[in-house]
């Protein structure tokens, strides 16, 4: 009976061993605030673990525990991100407060279109399935020739996608047309022409009916853009902007767009002091839809203007409304740095001495944004379902506090 007892401990021990030394693999990626990914990037983990991402900003590491902290650093640019309490095998991170140029390619395209009638507008955009950016622009009557900027991946040679041409007046929406096109690096001759040979389908119209929240803030406003399900997330453009504090109105939309067309309304509030929110909602045409108020974090201790911060200070914060994870950013004024925390904590250590070669200087301010409704930090950083989404329903902002760590 001792010999089997012995015997089955021994292959416990064994299957143990074995399974440690396995280990844990981490595949994921890092993006930047435009959702483009990051190449070139090195990553630390719990354990003295490293990595670097590639050219489409993945990595992939073999840790000796599943849960995991990941510190994304960009020594170029003196930014750097810390995600806390990991266990997810395929994190998407995010590298806040990056949109750095060197890591996209950029073009333009010539847009002419015949005249735009008195009265009317324009809008035109590039749109893509593929991973770009591109600002709509905005042709008034008797207009007639644009220019768009596209940026995409620096690892690319091109991109396709379309150029799309969205006509209205002030009571419809009256044309809209699309050119296919291939945008080439360092092609500076490129352009496409919408003209009376073009095929142009009428939209149609219709109204989404929006209710502001009651409660005061210094600014109210809230913006309707064309979102599409089988889209980039930066091919969603704007339709309507409203600032004021309103009650309720309604707002005119297109009745039908291609590419699994939908509506994204997003909601702002601002109060004394800069704190707010920006709460994000899908619908679609025909519909109402009350914006929520949400109340923010709000910045406990230490004090503003605090003088004498060290490696020992202590960061706390209210929790403001709803479930959610932290982004807590420490920037430093002289030299330039910044430093972000995500975390479901609402006290944390100073990072001071843990990142001095990001932060340097002896000037600071922090501030907390609040990302809803994650539970954890995992559900965060969780690949999304559909490639334009953003994941949370709104954002909310503490206001800015200051701090030197000598007099």
């Amino acid at each position: 009976m001792k010999l089997i007892i012995i015997t089955v401990s021994f292959i416990l021990l064994l299957f143990f061993f074995r399974t440690v030394s396995a280990g844990t693999e981490i595949s994921g990626k890092v993006l930047d605030e435009n959702y483009f990914p990051v190449p070139g990037l090195t990553l630390y983990f719990t354990g003295g673990f490293s990595t670097k991402t590639n050219n489409d900003g993945k990595f992939k590491i073999t840790l000796n525990s599943s849960t995991y902290d990941v510190f994304v650093y960009d020594y170029s640019n003196l930014n750097a991100v810390v995600y806390r309490n990991l266990t997810t095998p395929t994190p998407e991170l995010t590298l806040f407060g990056n949109t750095s140029s060197k890591y996209v390619n950029t073009d333009i395209m010539k847009v002419n279109f015949l005249p735009v009638p008195q009265g009317k507008t324009a809008i035109i955009k590039f749109i893509s399935d593929q991973i770009f950016n591109s600002k709509e622009v905005v042709a008034s009557s008797g207009e007639k020739t644009k220019i768009i900027t596209v940026d995409y991946p620096s690892t690319k040679e091109y991109i396709n996608g379309r150029i799309i041409y969205l006509e209205k007046s002030p009571q419809s929406y009256e044309r809209f047309s699309e050119k296919t096109v291939t945008i080439q690096k360092d092609n500076y001759n490129q352009s496409v022409m919408f003209d009376s040979n073009s095929y142009y389908s009428k939209p149609g119209d219709s109204y989404l009916t929006i209710y502001m929240p009651g409660q005061e803030s210094e600014k109210k406003s809230f913006e309707v853009y064309a979102d599409f399900l089988s889209l980039h997330r930066n091919a969603q453009f704007s339709l309507n902007l409203t600032e004021g504090d309103i009650i309720s109105t309604k707002v005119l939309i297109p009745q039908t767009l291609p590419y699994g067309y939908r509506i994204k309304i997003t909601g702002s509030g601002e109060y004394k002091g800069g704190s707010g929110y920006d709460s994000y909602f899908y619908s679609y045409p025909g519909a109402t839809y009350n914006i929520n108020y949400e109340t923010p974090p709000s910045l406990e201790s230490p004090q503003d203007k605090l003088y004498g911060a060290n490696d020992n200070t202590q960061f706390s914060y209210e929790l403001g409304s709803g479930t959610g994870i932290y982004v807590i950013h420490f920037h430093c004024f002289d030299p330039v740095g910044d430093f972000y925390v995500v975390t479901i904590d609402r006290n944390i250590k100073s990072p001071l001495s843990s990142v001095k070669d990001i932060l340097k200087g002896t000037e600071y301010s922090w501030t907390v944004t609040k990302y809803l409704t994650y539970v954890n930090v995992d559900s965060f950083v969780r690949p999304k379902d559909f490639a334009n989404d953003i994941g949370y329903k709104a954002t909310t902002y503490s206001e800015m506090r200051t701090f030197r760590t000598k007099f």
